[in-house]
């Protein structure tokens, strides 16, 4: 059915799955420890809803934006899984997909970006691949896939085939991280 003819019938439909959404949602476990009681908020072009016997996939369509606290994850396309009103994933795709999420209120946030993010909340895990890059302090890291566990803040990279798909890192020494301000 077409819901474009039909604003009550879209605007029901958004209501009900952001209502979904908020209900099932208990991220940042590794975040601020205010994140995870902040309110969910879901902007969206459009969204969709179905449950089976595996849990509840909610899926946003254009433009879509989610944020809890300090944690930020933006794409073309979300799907939200979860299961016994608990999420269990988060996939976003999008030119890029990003991430955002600080785990100390003195530290600056991790931000990645790839075309494909995959943050899976049992392990506390944002799995990056295709143009992934991580942004963690002054360091940053690209490659082919990028996993980032949120709790350790433990990077594993990986290049694909060929020389011009290696990881690159860029490491900034702290002293010239603070010092980048200043004039000699």
């Amino acid at each position: 059915m077409n819901h474009k003819g039909h604003p009550a019938m879209r605007n029901k439909l958004i209501a009900r799955c952001w209502l979904a959404g908020a209900l099932f949602f208990s991220l940042a476990a590794s975040a601020l420890p205010e994140d995870s009681s902040q309110p969910i908020n879901i902007q969206s072009d459009r969204a969709s809803q179905k449950s089976s016997a595996d849990g509840i996939q909610t899926e946003y369509f254009g433009n879509v934006l989610m944020t809890q606290g300090s944690l930020k994850i933006n794409g073309d396309h979300i799907v939200i899984h979860s299961k016994d009103q608990k999420v269990t994933s988060v996939l976003a795709t999008g030119s890029p997909a990003m991430f955002e999420q600080k785990s100390d209120p003195v530290k600056a946030p991790i931000k990645a970006r790839a075309n494909q993010l995959d943050y899976q909340l049992v392990s506390d895990t944002v799995i990056l691949t295709d143009n992934a890059t991580i942004v963690q302090n002054t360091s940053t890291v690209s490659g082919k896939r990028i996993e980032y566990n949120i709790g350790s803040e433990h990077v594993k990279a990986s290049g694909g085939s060929g020389d011009s798909s290696q990881v690159h890192m860029i490491l900034i020494p702290e002293a010239k991280a603070n010092d980048s301000g200043k004039q000699p």
